[in-house]
């Protein structure tokens, strides 16, 4: 008797433990794999097609959506509730004029697929009043909307896999993209046939985490008026407005611009449109000079008020180099200001080689020249700055002018014009404010970088000064702002290339900020094979900062 007790026992311990171990097994397939599982259950009872781009939103300052996602509809096509091909194909090809013979491809091989993005909504009511079997038109959201802002910046998505491919969308995919599918389903039996009372459903399954926004440092307003200005007078070039005080990015456009859902159709073009130009690399032609003259002032090689005989040229090594305006006849004796005003080449190649090229060199990486910035861009570049052990008399003399094998950004112009606005101190650009949830909650902050002293004050009040008698009196008058005052340095740029008239082809620049008294905004225009810098883009300067400053002021 007590043997049988004991074995009833054992018997209900392991009933018990079963049962447990059955439990157990139960939450775990419930909480743990419920939602992957109800993928795979779902997997064999739907033909689906991705048809959304489930993505968090890239923001401007003001938290307004730069990619200005809209609505269109969309043509789906499922081939396995096709039941007559010629005249699917007959009907589609009054709405897509696909190659026919790749169209009934698309139709044999059997996997659902989407023919058409952008369909109006008059149209789309026709194809679904039609009810054509495997044909069904739907609403889109489609990522990029017509009146997108910032392309280069936000960059774009390969829409078959949902991943970021250049911009933030790249650099921030883990973030935006989140793991919540979406996609137009078509309901099926064991047969493949339609479930009569389900037929298509547009399903968004629960798995994984939530999409994120990213908030840029970018301000809108100011982001337009950039991108307007320059469809009006630049039609390959950047432009790029910050705040030299935090290095914050209130601007950044290029162009040619692009349509970010319809990448395809910019692939291969000559003109590059998909390329950044603002993290691009150009000579520099003059603006380089300011680099020449901090690195002179702050070695005590020259000062503002130092005279200089400018007779329109000047011979290094047996080369004979000449000013800009050497048709003109020289300036003769001038001030080391007004040489930066008139932008004289003879008198910058004279310091420069006063100045030595190992101390140039030192002061164009101090100042950030040489290397890629913070930013860490997909396709930014560092530019090209030569070893000081292989530069030579006459390549100083080209250095000196912004010319030679020199290249840089315009965000590294950029980043020099805001230290010095910001009396000496280098602070690193930034475009990235902070991550945030969907409902606008701060799951990361970035603040601003404590910037570093790499020109003494004295000399760089002195070099404000200069920069102010380009605007007054030199080259850059077409910059002055009278509201405020403006100051800079123009650019131009040889390019070594020939336009069909025999004349050489160059780079405009104007690099600028307003206003002279504690100065809030940089401002950088490149146009390339734009030709002179004082005629076009210091226009172009004067011109954003205008329309910027005719009411409250960016960024605020």
């Amino acid at each position: 008797m007590v043997c049988l007790k004991f074995r009833l026992v054992k018997f209900y311990t392991l009933l018990v433990v079963i049962g447990a171990l059955l439990l157990a097994r139960l939450v775990y397939l419930q909480l743990m794999e419920g939602p992957k599982l109800a993928v795979e259950g779902l997997n064999s009872r739907i033909q689906e097609i991705a048809v959304e781009v489930t993505r968090g939103e890239i923001l401007d300052r003001k938290g307004n959506a730069l990619t200005n996602t809209s609505q269109y509809y969309l043509i789906a096509v499922f081939p396995s509730q096709i039941t007559n091909i010629d005249e699917t194909i007959a009907f589609l090809g009054k709405y897509e004029s696909e190659d026919v013979a790749k169209l009934r491809a698309a139709i044999i091989d059997g996997r659902p697929f989407k023919l058409k993005v952008g369909v109006d909504a008059l149209t789309a009511q026709k194809i679904n009043a039609r009810k054509m079997p495997g044909v069904i038109a739907i609403v889109e959201r489609v990522r990029y909307g017509y009146s997108s802002l910032g392309s280069h910046v936000v960059g774009y998505i390969n829409s078959s896999d949902n991943r970021g491919v250049s911009g933030i969308e790249y650099l921030y995919d883990d973030v935006l993209r989140g793991s919540q599918p979406t996609y137009l389903a078509a309901m099926v039996d064991a047969g493949q046939q339609i479930i009569p009372g389900l037929g298509y459903k547009k399903l968004r399954l629960d798995v994984g985490q939530e999409p994120s926004n990213v908030v840029l440092t970018i301000d809108g307003r100011t982001q337009r008026i950039c991108e307007q200005v320059m469809d009006k007078y630049i039609e390959k070039g950047a432009v790029i407005v910050l705040q030299p005080a935090t290095g914050e990015i209130l601007a950044m456009a290029s162009r040619p611009n692009f349509d970010a859902n319809d990448i395809g159709d910019y692939l291969g073009r000559g003109s590059s449109p998909l390329l950044n130009r603002a993290i691009a690399a150009y000579q520099p032609g003059s603006v380089f000079k300011l680099v020449v003259a901090a690195a002179a002032m702050e070695e005590k090689i020259v000062k503002p008020d130092d005279e200089f005989f400018d007779r329109g040229y000047i011979e290094i090594g047996g080369l004979r180099f000449k000013g800009w305006d050497y048709d003109k006849g020289g300036r003769g004796l001038i001030s080391f200001r007004e040489a930066l005003a008139y932008s004289s080449n003879p008198v910058f190649i004279e310091v420069g080689q006063k100045l030595g090229a190992d101390k140039l060199i030192a002061y164009a990486r101090r100042l950030g020249f040489g290397e890629k910035t913070e930013l860490n861009f997909v396709g930014e570049v560092a530019g090209n700055l030569p070893a000081s052990g292989d530069i030579y008399a006459g390549d100083l003399a080209n250095l000196s002018i912004g010319q030679g094998s020199l290249e840089v950004t315009p965000l590294q112009i950029a980043c020099l014009v805001a230290t010095i606005a910001n009396d000496g101190i280098k602070v690193s650009p930034h475009i990235v404010s902070r991550i945030t949830t969907s409902e606008g909650s701060t799951i990361k902050y970035f603040p601003p970088v404590t910037g570093v002293r790499v020109l003494s004050h004295q000399t760089d009040s002195q070099l404000r000064g200069m920069m102010t008698a380009v605007t007054q009196i030199g080259t850059g008058q077409a910059a002055y702002v009278e509201n405020g005052g403006s100051a800079g340095k123009t650019g131009t740029a040889e390019t070594g290339r020939f336009n069909a008239g025999g004349k050489g082809v160059n780079h405009a620049w104007f690099a600028g900020y307003y206003p002279l008294d504690n100065p809030q905004l940089v401002v950088v225009v490149f146009v390339e094979d734009g030709m002179s810098g004082a005629d076009i883009a210091a226009p172009i300067f004067h011109e954003i900062v205008t329309r910027l400053i005719s009411s409250d002021a960016p960024g605020q």
